[in-house]
């Protein structure tokens, strides 16, 4: 008779670099369980290409997250099919409270994270990951947390033949969710001049191709750079999450904000030029894979980093981003 393959859910379903970190505990439950591991990991219909060249990780929808248990269909269905086919490991590397009843409920031999045990995310200069990799130890103690990185398996695509790139060339991400955000909660976003001189200095210092990533939603904003040179390639809108990491594991490296393309670029690009201001990089910056360089491009202003405090609705103007010069970037390219 065979063996049965050991299963697990992992519930993790938040945004891209929220997740792309999460994916650190992969290693450490694979050691811990063998290679026959099976993990269905709880996302949002976003991300579902996220690991669709990973054989071991098959992706549990859940558009709804806020819905209460009791209406919410798609938890239910989950925790139901649990009961006719139980996990060997359910771990919840949630912080919040929405999901602390599905996963009581879930049939499991292992539950891990809340409402069994409650990991908070104080520790001052703690990385995300380290925060995802605690939980893990509550339960599974013996594992070797200096060892696990967040990583991606991408599509494997041939960058030159598919989108037309036969230079060396630098990936450039202009945007983040937030760039339409007039207040505060613009606060990770790099001027549109900044980014539009930084592209001029690039074509005209060094001999590299500049790729231009973004989501569909960002199209109309990364328009307005006006790109008209046959070196540069807009790829916005045009690139599925696994193509992406692609274009960034064959680029020499990428720029972009705190927002997930920089998390994408963490596990994929061997060099990565990361925006900074008002959010703790040592917290939730891109974590890097131990082979790749990480740079931290910060103005280090004694207000920063402000995020989650009081000073960052106070803050008349982004001084630690706007005053962030694509001369101090082109610095960091050349290296």
């Amino acid at each position: 008779m065979n063996k049965k393959k050991p299963r697990i859910l992992i519930i993790r379903c938040g945004l891209l670099g929220d997740t792309i970190d999460s994916t650190a505990v992969v290693k450490p439950l694979t050691d811990y369980f063998g290679d026959e591991l099976a993990i269905d990991w709880l996302t949002k219909p976003n991300l579902i290409d996220l690991f669709k060249y990973d054989s071991r990780i098959s992706p549990v929808v859940l558009k709804f997250t806020k819905l209460p248990l009791l209406i919410n269909l798609g938890k239910l269905k989950i925790i139901f099919k649990s009961y006719l086919n139980p996990y060997d490991a359910v771990i919840n590397l949630e912080v919040g409270s929405k999901f602390k009843n599905f996963a009581r409920l879930i049939k499991s031999k292992i539950k891990v994270g809340q409402p069994y045990k409650y990991v908070a995310e104080n520790r001052k200069n703690e990385h995300r990951v380290k925060h995802q990799l605690r939980i893990l130890q509550t339960y599974f103690k013996d594992i070797n947390a200096n060892e696990c990185y967040p990583y991606l398996i991408g599509s494997d695509i041939d960058v030159a033949h598919e989108y037309g790139i036969n230079n060396k060339y630098i990936v450039i991400c202009p945007s983040n969710s937030k760039f339409n955000k007039t207040n505060h909660r613009g606060y990770r976003a790099w001027p549109l001049n900044n980014w539009k001189n930084l592209i001029k200095k690039i074509i005209a210092r060094t001999a590299f191709d500049i790729v231009i990533t973004g989501g569909k939603n960002e199209k109309e904003f990364i328009d307005q750079l006006n790109v008209r040179d046959s070196r540069i390639h807009n790829l916005c809108g045009e690139t599925s999450l696994p193509n992406l990491y692609e274009v960034m594991k064959n680029s020499e490296c990428v720029i972009a904000t705190d927002s997930g393309s920089v998390h994408v670029a963490g596990v994929s690009c061997k060099k990565v030029i990361s925006l900074q201001g008002p959010t703790p990089f040592e917290e939730t910056g891109p974590y890097g894979n131990s082979k790749n360089e990480i740079i931290e491009a910060n103005l280090k202003m004694p207000c920063s980093p402000c995020y989650n405090t009081s000073r960052i609705k106070s803050c008349p103007e982004n001084k630690c981003m706007i005053d962030l010069s694509p001369d101090t970037i082109l610095a960091y390219v050349l290296k």
